[in-house]
């Protein structure tokens, strides 16, 4: 397992990860983002097709407040610290970090990774992502959903059983 940082205390910074990719050069950065709120396999399945695409994954996990902003006010069911934990805990990942926007434009364009991966359907959900990957050369890789996993399912059906 790769800590989230250095120091094993949590998620990076983005200064962290931006010094720590400049020890990389030669590296193929990939960038993913996602809440994952309820960790499952769907989630793992896309952050090892990231992976596969180059040789280090950074993945931005929505803090809180974006999910809140992004699915409702009964979301995440998982808190961000210890979703940033379970990712960065894959055997894939290698480094994580939160963020509070609802799309990841600003990051992409601070970390400047050669690839952005993203679910298919982001592609027209939030197209300033993609405009942010053209603007620093990153190839956008578009990666499908595996059904039937979805965290909201897993909520509504959770729900629904109670």
């Amino acid at each position: 397992m790769t800590a989230p940082t250095d120091d094993g205390t949590g998620p990076a910074t983005l200064d962290e990860i931006r010094d720590w990719l400049s020890t990389r050069p030669g590296d193929r950065a990939v960038l993913a983002t996602g809440c994952f709120d309820l960790l499952h396999a769907g989630h793992l399945s896309f952050l090892e097709q990231a992976r596969r695409l180059g040789d280090l994954l950074v993945v931005g996990v929505n803090s809180d407040l974006s999910v809140r902003d992004l699915k409702g006010p009964s979301r995440p069911i998982v808190g961000e610290r210890e979703r940033a934990a379970l990712v960065g805990a894959l055997r894939c990942v290698d480094r994580v970090f939160l963020y509070d926007e609802p799309t990841a434009d600003r990051q992409i364009r601070f970390l400047r990774p050669q690839v952005f991966a993203t679910a298919r359907a982001s592609l027209s959900t939030y197209p300033s992502e993609v405009a942010s990957a053209a603007k620093v050369a990153a190839h956008v890789h578009p990666i499908d959903r595996i059904t039937p996993y979805s965290t909201t399912t897993l909520v509504d059906t959770l729900r629904a059983s109670q």
